[in-house]
């Protein structure tokens, strides 16, 4: 397993607590609030596999009317991400949280768009034999 991989698989875990959570972009249709697991990145540090940094983007979406709920969402996420220390193959540790909150007008009601981007560092398990 990479370490994108692993951050993503446990970003989705918290996000299904709190809303349906995708990692592709649902149908038109979908109910709101939903939230999108998208775009994630991964550094290696030079020559070297068993450390560097990772990153992962998560989208939620939601109506204008459900302001309160997409903050508690957000504010879920932000949260819990923060004791996120890995699980399986690499030790994780949160370093910064950036969010927007952008207008969105593709759909026929005007909707909100948070944007949270997640880094983490990580280093590699050692192996039990």
């Amino acid at each position: 397993m990479t370490p994108n991989h692993e951050l993503f698989r446990l970003i989705y875990q918290l996000a299904e607590e709190k809303a349906p959570t995708f990692d592709f972009l649902p149908e038109a249709g979908t109910k709101y609030p939903f939230i999108y697991i998208g775009e994630n990145t991964a550094q290696e540090a030079q020559n070297n596999d068993l450390w560097g940094t990772v990153g992962q983007t998560v989208h939620i979406y939601a109506t204008r009317e459900q302001l309160a709920y997409l903050d508690d969402i957000s504010a879920y996420l932000e949260t819990f991400a923060k004791n996120i220390s890995g699980k399986w193959e690499y030790n994780l540790q949160h370093t910064s949280t950036n969010k927007q909150i952008i207008p969105d007008n593709t759909d026929v009601q005007p909707l909100l768009h948070v944007v949270l981007d997640f880094s983490f560092t990580y280093t590699k398990k050692e192996k039990n034999n």
